[in-house]
């Protein structure tokens, strides 16, 4: 079958959606982001001492980007190209929630930094090492999804697309999200044994609590969003392109787009809106802070330490991730 061709500068916003975006979701979804950006960021400068949480204001900035391309592109449609707003768009929307993952790392990793007694003789367990690993991880996720959108989005824009490059682009955007998926169910697993470990240095205290309440309502929307992406970008490739007629596309529906993405997105940052990890952990500077009791057991633990360090086997980092 030979591909389609046209002019793409004389494409519509339905030629690129395959239905007619709504103005006003694309308002709301772009008022609501701008908003709770500039209030987490705020916060997070109130906060100095955890700037990370940045994360969030850089994420809901760039949700507001991309829906203010769709806007644009709405109210373009028909007086000239729109190609690049469509792309500004899909790369940005698309994108920008593995910022709000790495921010969940950055959080696990500080509360691993407040739990020496979890950390000793485990390596990997240390926090700027379990944050590094999934960061880096995150990293390679959206760098493989990057490349696989300029893929299928060069061949759309050529006017004469090729089906193969476009199967191919959202081809390796699935496997960029097969890895941000995978990374992330490891993470949900470590994170819900760091938090139920009785050596966690800051259990038992009510902003702990609320801490990881936050986490993992904050995860459960990047996993609904996520399935919803991956299933998105699964039928891309295994379907012909431009799908059989009668086909249910899942990319061609937008109450599965505004509810599926966009509500858990806005979700994740307005839970950190109200429950901040700046504002719940201890203060930055703080060291792993002990009670009055604490330091004087700490204390006597160090004397018996010195006596009996030379008859004590050295660690050998054999306790790991997998031993938590």
């Amino acid at each position: 079958m030979s591909e389609p061709q046209y002019e793409v500068d004389e494409l519509t916003v339905e030629d690129f959606f395959e239905y007619t975006p709504e103005l006003g979701l694309a308002c709301t979804a772009l008022a609501l982001y701008t908003i709770m950006a500039l209030v987490i960021g705020y916060r997070t400068e109130r906060r100095k001492g955890y700037r990370f949480m940045h994360l969030l204001t850089v994420t809901g900035l760039c949700e507001a980007g991309g829906y203010a391309a769709l806007v644009y592109a709405i109210e373009r449609s028909g007086k000239g190209s729109i190609f690049n707003a469509y792309v500004v768009f899909q790369v940005l929307v698309i994108l920008s929630p593995n910022l709000i993952q790495a921010a969940l790392y950055w959080t696990l990793g500080i509360v691993l930094s407040f739990s020496p007694d979890l950390v000793r003789g485990r390596r990997l367990l240390r926090g700027w090492v379990i944050t590094t690993i999934f960061a880096c991880a995150d990293l390679l996720a959206i760098v493989v999804q990057a490349i696989g959108i300029s893929i299928w989005a060069s061949s759309q824009s050529s006017g004469n697309p090729d089906q193969g490059q476009i199967r191919l682009g959202c081809g390796i955007t699935l496997a960029g999200l097969a890895i941000q998926l995978l990374f992330f169910v490891v993470f949900s697993i470590f994170a819900i044994k760091v938090h139920c470990h009785p050596n966690n240095g800051l259990a038992g205290k009510s902003e702990t609590k609320r801490l990881f309440v936050g986490l993992y309502v904050v995860m459960v929307g990047l996993y609904i969003r996520n399935i919803f992406r991956f299933v998105e970008f699964v039928q891309s490739t295994v379907l012909t392109w431009p799908p059989p007629d009668g086909t249910y596309v899942l990319s061609e529906q937008q109450w599965a787009f505004y509810v599926f993405d966009t509500l858990p997105i806005l979700s994740c940052v307005a839970v950190y809106m109200f429950i901040h990890p700046g504002y719940l952990l201890p203060a930055k500077g703080s060291g792993q802070r002990l009670s009055a009791m604490d330091v004087e057991e700490a204390g006597m633990a160090a004397g018996k330490s010195k006596q009996n360090c030379s008859n004590e086997p050295s660690s050998t980092g054999g306790d790991d991730l997998a031993q938590l």
